[in-house]
């Protein structure tokens, strides 16, 4: 079976023009809407950052702080299966 060969008159060029104009235009839609989406991440960490930073000036530990946060964000039965290891553990080096 041999190739077809592509269609170039004056209609299908149009119609790829066209569909290549929006491909474009939504592209740069997107890419503009990710980089907005960036900009806010660096501005929230950069306010994330000044409340340890605020936190740890008032004498709170921010190691113990961050474990915590970590801790709470994880799976409650995923954690409580991890503490129970972690006992068992300890209790066999004893």
């Amino acid at each position: 079976m041999g190739v077809v060969p592509m269609k170039h008159d004056d209609d299908f060029l149009q119609h790829n023009s066209g569909a290549n104009e929006a491909a474009a235009v939504e592209l740069a839609a997107y890419v503009a809407d990710i980089e907005a989406i960036d900009a806010q991440v660096l501005d929230l960490g950069k306010e994330k950052s000044d409340i340890f930073t605020i936190a740890k000036s008032k004498g709170y530990n921010v190691k113990a702080l961050r474990k915590l946060l970590a801790e709470r964000k994880r799976d409650a039965a995923d954690l409580l299966e991890e503490k129970a290891t972690m006992e068992h553990y300890k209790e066999l080096l004893l």
